[in-house]
């Protein structure tokens, strides 16, 4: 039963989880025992601080906003990037990650950098990065996805240009797949991860906001981002 109003101690939240795991937030199974990223830990001392137990649900990604807005879920975390679009169907919690959009190519084509003009581009499905390729409108095509790791694939193998993604992903892939290069952030894309829960329901939001605010405070996601990723942690 999905969690309404007041938070109690030893209740248990179903978490929203991305289908295509988003390397470095998230790797590996909770299934399997090799759950592990940013927003693994992130989720375990959430948990933690608010003496509460997870279970998680994937879906792919265009389904879960829509499985938490009809209470099938708690809450989302997966690289969920706020925007004033998905305000309207679901609240988010404090942010607990700046970013911004950032474009992958192959080693060999980096002096191109971050314009899209003429480029095959690749981008997951209902993603602020294919959001922002849509507006941009200066790709020869664009190719999308489910998955990161389809995306990356196919631009090592040649069969597309340019990868648009979230700055922590991007960077992560360029850095484990030989031959990629993250090229630079889109100007003006600055943006924030947060965990989503369903619209309206404040008291499961305020009580991750307060410990969200803690681990802000005791540098604990500032930890996190250093284990994991090269990132910054949003100001209050």
């Amino acid at each position: 039963m999905p969690i309404v109003g007041t938070l109690d101690r030893g209740a248990t939240l179903l978490v929203g989880l991305d289908d295509a795991p988003p390397a470095p937030m998230q790797m590996g199974s909770p299934e399997t025992g090799d759950f592990r990223g940013y927003e693994v830990d992130l989720l375990r001392d959430v948990a933690r601080r608010l003496n509460i137990q997870l279970r998680y649900r994937r879906a792919l990604w265009s389904a879960l906003i829509r499985e938490l807005a009809i209470g099938v879920l708690d809450i989302i975390c997966s690289a969920a990037t706020v925007t004033e679009d998905r305000r309207r169907e679901v609240d988010f919690c404090r942010p607990h990650l700046a970013l911004a959009l950032a474009v992958a190519r192959r080693a060999d084509d980096a002096s191109s950098g971050v314009s899209l003009r003429g480029a095959r581009v690749g981008v997951r499905r209902g993603t602020t990065a294919e959001a922002h390729v849509n507006s941009d409108g200066t790709a020869a095509s664009v190719r999308l996805s489910e998955s990161n790791e389809e995306l990356y694939a196919a631009l090592r193998a040649g069969e597309i240009d340019a990868v648009v993604d979230d700055s922590p992903i991007a960077q992560y892939f360029s850095t484990v797949a030989s031959g990629l290069h993250a090229c630079g952030v889109v100007p003006g894309s600055d943006a924030r991860y947060a965990i989503m829960v369903r619209k309206g329901n404040h008291g499961l939001r305020n009580a991750i906001d307060a410990v969200i605010d803690e681990m802000e405070s005791e540098g604990t996601l500032r930890a996190f981002a250093a284990r994991w990723l090269d990132a910054e942690i949003p100001e209050r």
